[in-house]
């Protein structure tokens, strides 16, 4: 599942934010696994909860959420439009 929530991430910055560059990092610390993927897209104005994303037909990005529950861990966006889009998943080993 881990991997699933980066590759809707990467599909999400290809189809929507237009973007031309997208990183991935993975991080193994003690206990838990960091994903974090950023990309230089159009980006977009984060709701004041990410449950009020499927009201906006942000779905993906709700699916990414549960997904990321389901292993025990969170997901976190960081975006501005015209700055790009930061998803980070943590999630335990």
């Amino acid at each position: 599942m881990f991997f699933r929530i980066i590759q809707e991430a990467v599909s999400n910055a290809r189809r929507h934010a237009e973007a031309s560059k997208v990183e991935i990092t993975i991080e193994y610390n003690e206990g838990k696994t960091r994903g974090i993927i950023r990309d230089n897209g159009k980006g977009f104005e984060l709701p004041e909860t990410l449950g009020e994303l499927s009201r906006t037909g942000k779905l993906g990005l709700i699916g990414m959420e549960e997904r990321a529950k389901l292993l025990g861990g969170s997901l976190r966006l960081e975006s501005e439009p015209g700055k790009g889009t930061t998803v980070v998943i943590e999630a335990p080993v």
